[in-house]
């Protein structure tokens, strides 16, 4: 049952933070989003159009807040692409920024901060540290600060901070959170020091109180000030949460208006940015701790993704803003349809960090929301009603069809969808049923519920020929029919006594398993990573041999560092750079990739082989033969890829028919 507008007595309600007056209680946090400006040498670090229209997005979802990350000076920068707030040619930028927000009813933070030991790129300019070590997340070392750069670096975070005071901004923000130099200085692990800024907790605590200090002299009294801080490092030789609330106290009590709650480094960066492994509010409990130490305004963050949710922790008082990112990436419009009471119309974020995650010269956007970071082409507002209504036929409800039959109804086609199986959802219902993978039901769960809101007609248990086709009649048919997986041919598989299947025959029946299994990654993602994944969780002993220098060389990072832990953790056995040759009656022999060196492995039950897959094009061949009506494909019947490629080109076709 639907929770009604009244019910989010606390989210939806005004709240005031040092001298800034807030809406709800809907604070979109900083991150890297790669739409700044790098034009080369000394042309880098600019804001850019596609930078303020992806904020802009968030305020017209109806967002409190929005902080927008910058780094402060231009020595430091953790990727060229980030804005630097103390660059005087950002002014306009920034000025067009808070004055397009503001519109809104939704206030402009801006955080600063400096890259210090942290970078996304390979290889950096210069890291800064308060000692010379390397980062252990990375293999560049860093060079100690002196206490001239000290200086300089303070007076650019000054400089940095009256610039958006002076282009009408409402806030600043100082980052001593997961990456970046001030939170180095606090970190026993990082601060080695023997003069004024190390050593005892006075000392170490200085240089992060001093560059606030510096910022409030400048920007005044009546100018709300916080702090993104770190309360746990997640890190061996780190620190951990009771050193994280006696720092907010400090900072309290050195008069910060508020603190925006975090956790992680780099070195564990999953707990930064966490995947679906990591339960849903992990986090909360921080901030409960905080708020028994706290006078001043606490936000929460991690995976925190449901307006229920968010009330739930405003009520038991463990924070009093919510702090979203990867949701508001997600669906921007979280907080209006909050406040609607349009629940089940929210699009929940899925934390598979696979879009969001816009590291180097990546960019972020979402697998679900094809409008992150295309806010211009495909942001709120850019949909518009067809004025030449048309009759669809959608041929297949995987993801690629629903989407494009959303999209299609949504423009004022009439819509239907035709499925084979008895349910719609296509190879989600396998990923879904992978330990720690449940969450990416959420991608169908949210299309099938808007193609109900529009009354698109699903058809199931249904396979479509040509001749249904024509008792149809549509105008348009788009054929998303899917990809059949393929098992590449090896010498000798007719010996195995065993079985030899697929991926997807694996998660479909688990009785097709043995006892000792071996998986042969030919694909180096999902199709591999996961199925080991389910395989060791069911307490079979797995063998994997991959190709690769690494298995699941394609896997997005946060996810392949979880899922690797409890790999080991279960006992697998991994051969790298190597391929399946032959098969022999109970295993197969093995050849390394550059040495040809081969190795017997025997005593499997199953051989799981995780290749590429074949598209199943034939039925839109035949339409697009005949030529009678206007034939899409999509997805995999076009070409088999991951699930963000095929949101975007079934939302693009949808849009242009």
């Amino acid at each position: 049952m639907e929770i009604q507008r009244q019910e989010f007595k606390k989210l939806l309600s005004p709240i005031k933070v040092g001298k800034m007056e807030l809406k709800n209680r809907f604070v979109f946090l900083p991150h890297y989003s790669g739409h700044g400006t790098n034009n080369g040498y000394m042309e880098c670090g600019l804001i850019s159009e596609r930078n303020i229209l992806h904020y802009v997005e968030r305020a017209k979802g109806g967002a409190a807040a929005v902080t927008v990350s910058s780094n402060a000076d231009p020595h430091s920068i953790m990727a060229t692409k980030i804005p630097i707030s103390s660059d005087p040619r950002n002014k306009a930028g920034f000025k067009k920024l808070a004055d397009e927000v503001h519109k809104y009813g939704c206030k402009a933070i801006g955080q600063l901060n400096h890259g210090g030991h942290t970078t996304l790129m390979r290889p950096p300019y210069l890291l800064y540290a308060p000692s010379q070590m390397p980062e252990t997340s990375s293999h560049y070392n860093t060079k100690e600060l002196e206490l001239d750069e000290l200086e300089m670096f303070k007076d650019y975070f000054v400089k940095a901070a009256v610039l958006h005071r002076e282009t009408g901004w409402d806030a600043i923000e100082i980052k001593v959170g997961h990456d970046g130099l001030l939170r180095t200085f606090l970190s026993p692990l990082f601060n080695k020091r023997t003069d004024q800024y190390g050593g005892s907790y006075e000392n170490m605590v200085r240089y992060p109180v001093e560059v606030y200090q510096a910022i409030r002299k400048a920007v005044g009294d009546d100018f709300t000030v916080g702090v993104r801080l770190c309360l746990d490092e997640f890190i061996e030789g780190g620190y951990s949460l009771s050193h994280g609330l006696r720092l907010a106290k400090t900072f309290e009590e050195a008069g910060v208006d508020y603190i925006s709650t975090d956790a992680g480094s780099f070195t564990s960066f999953y707990m930064e940015i966490p995947p679906s492994a990591v339960p849903l509010g992990f986090a909360v409990y921080m901030g409960a701790e905080l708020k028994k130490v706290v006078d001043i305004p606490v936000i929460a963050f991690g995976r925190i993704n449901d307006p229920v949710q968010a009330e739930m922790i405003l009520q038991q008082d463990c924070a009093d803003l919510i702090g979203m990112c990867r949701q508001l990436v997600c669906d921007p419009e979280t907080p209006n349809k909050t406040m609607a009471g349009d629940l089940d119309s929210i699009r929940n974020c899925i934390a598979c960090n696979e879009g969001c995650l816009g590291f180097g010269e990546l960019e972020l956007t979402c697998v679900q929301n094809p409008g992150a970071g295309r806010e211009k082409y495909l942001g709120i507002g850019t949909l518009t009603k067809t004025s030449n209504p048309k009759k669809v036929m959608v041929v297949g409800g995987g993801i690629g069809g629903l989407k494009s039959a959303e999209i299609s109804a949504k423009r004022g086609h009439t819509v239907s969808v035709y499925e084979k199986s008895d349910q719609v959802g296509g190879q989600l219902l396998l990923a879904e049923k992978m330990p720690y993978r449940a969450e990416i039901g959420e991608v169908y769960r949210y299309l099938r519920h808007e193609l109900q809101k529009a009354g698109v007609k699903i058809v199931c248990n249904t396979e479509v020929n040509e001749a249904l086709v024509e008792q149809v009649d549509p105008d348009i048919v788009l054929v998303a029919t899917g990809s059949s997986p393929v098992i590449p041919e090896i010498k000798n598989a007719e010996k195995f006594k065993g079985r030899i299947i697929n991926p997807r025959q694996a998660l479909s029946n688990f009785e097709l398993l043995g006892d000792n299994i071996l998986i042969f990654d030919d694909i180096g993602y999902w199709q591999s990573m996961g199925v080991a994944d389910y395989i060791v969780a069911l307490g079979a002993k797995v063998t994997v041999v991959t190709k690769d220098s690494h298995f699941g060389v394609d896997m997005e990072s946060t996810n392949r560092v979880m899922l690797m832990q409890r790999l080991y953790e279960g006992g697998i056995k991994i051969i790298a750079d190597s391929a399946i040759k032959e098969y022999t009656e109970d295993g197969v022999i093995i050849a390394n990739c550059f040495s040809g060196a081969e190795t017997k492995l025997s005593g499997f039950d199953t051989v799981v082989v995780a290749s590429h897959s074949s598209s199943d094009n034939e039925l839109y061949k035949k339409l697009k033969g005949v030529g009678k009506r206007e034939v899409y494909a999509i997805g995999d019947c076009v070409a088999p890829r991951a699930i963000q490629q095929i949101i975007l080109e079934a939302e693009s076709i949808a849009r242009r028919i």
